[in-house]
């Protein structure tokens, strides 16, 4: 009898020891994708499909509006319809602190997520994302993919100068950083109090010195600071002040197209671009093959149709109507995500420069 109990003692040790090595060996979400994306095209596209068949779901937490989110699933789950998407929804903040909440406690939920592209700097020193090379990314705008493979972006916002038209008239308003300094124009801009985007753009472009001396000269122009680049526009639109200088392109198309008594024109010598919205993998993922479809599709020129026609501005560099509302051939500046991320804090600190 004591024998028995020896020898059943050892093999439930030698039970755990290889379930404990088999845990050990196992390959990372990343791991697994790397693998997969070295193989040919449909060979590729197969073994994903295959395995996601097995996984039949994907969890996707989204701050983003239910209606642009349920055209998103819809389009996806037509493609795919073995697998089903679990939508979590909430502001951007709250859901990048419920993230690395989850990664502290080692009860990772979420497997891909959309979010600003400067935020991929907090999940990547977290661990809570992986690097996924999508085959669509070669089609994506420069500044929207980063070389590791963590920044995947979808879509921007361009920032155009919007002016109450009657007001003022297109040949009377501002056409560059230079026009906004003039003395004519103190009180009478409005600007976003989420001005980092701005900011990084104008340091991006101008470089740390110059820069921050541009930030300082628009903060002493007395800008009318509100709180949501809509509401600006709205005050704009309303006759509050004639001019905001970081006004969401396709809202300013919008307002125009309602009949507002608004217009806008394309900032010169360049169009600051708002933070990209990247689509990121868990590090964790528990569905990793079906959160790479859902990448790959939001990617992909069916996914980036659906997002231009919500007025975002694609990733996917060949979408584009032409005509005036299109940015064309003029230059862009996206801030890189890498270097703001790091430095946050500092644009913070200018970013108080404006309110002065």
């Amino acid at each position: 009898m004591k024998r028995r109990i020896e020898l059943w003692t050892v093999l439930v040790l030698v039970f755990h020891l290889a379930q404990a090595n088999s845990r050990a060996t196992a390959a990372t979400p990343e791991e697994t994708l790397t693998k997969i994306n070295r193989l040919p095209a449909a060979e590729r596209e197969a073994a994903l499909i295959k395995e996601a068949r097995n996984e039949k779901t994907v969890i996707w937490y989204a701050p983003m509006n239910r209606e642009d989110l349920r055209q998103f699933t819809a389009g996806f789950e037509a493609e795919y319809p073995f697998v089903q998407v679990e939508i979590l929804t909430g502001g951007p903040q709250s859901l990048l602190n419920r993230i690395l909440t989850e990664r502290r406690a080692g009860k990772d939920n979420f497997d891909t997520l959309n979010i600003r592209s400067s935020a991929l700097y907090t999940l990547k020193k977290a661990g809570a994302i992986l690097r996924y090379e999508s085959p669509h990314r070669s089609g994506l705008r420069p500044g929207f993919y980063d070389k590791e493979g963590y920044f995947n972006g979808m879509w921007a916002s361009l920032m155009v100068y919007l002016f109450n038209n009657k007001q003022i008239t297109r040949a009377q308003a501002p056409k560059s950083i230079d026009d906004l300094l003039q003395a004519k124009w103190k009180g009478k801009m409005g600007m976003d109090q989420d001005a980092d985007d701005y900011i990084a753009a104008v340091l991006d472009y101008y470089g740390d010195e110059k820069g921050k001396q541009i930030v300082r000269a628009l903060g002493a122009q007395q800008l009318n600071i509100r709180k949501g680049r809509t509401l600006v526009s709205q005050l704009v639109a309303a006759g509050e002040f004639p001019i905001q200088i970081d006004a969401h392109h396709h809202e300013a198309v919008a307002l125009r197209q309602a009949g507002a008594p608004v217009d806008y024109v394309f900032p010169e010598p360049f169009i600051p671009v708002k933070s990209v919205s990247a689509f990121a993998l868990s590090s964790h993922a528990r569905h990793p093959h079906a959160a790479a479809l859902l990448v790959d599709f939001m990617l992909s020129k069916k996914g980036q149709e659906i997002a231009f026609k919500q007025r975002r501005w694609p990733a996917f560099k060949e979408l584009a109507v032409g005509g005036p509302d299109e940015v064309g051939s003029r230059k862009t500046v996206v801030p890189d995500a890498e270097k703001w991320g790091s430095r946050y804090e500092e644009l913070v600190q200018l970013t108080a420069l404006l309110g002065r």
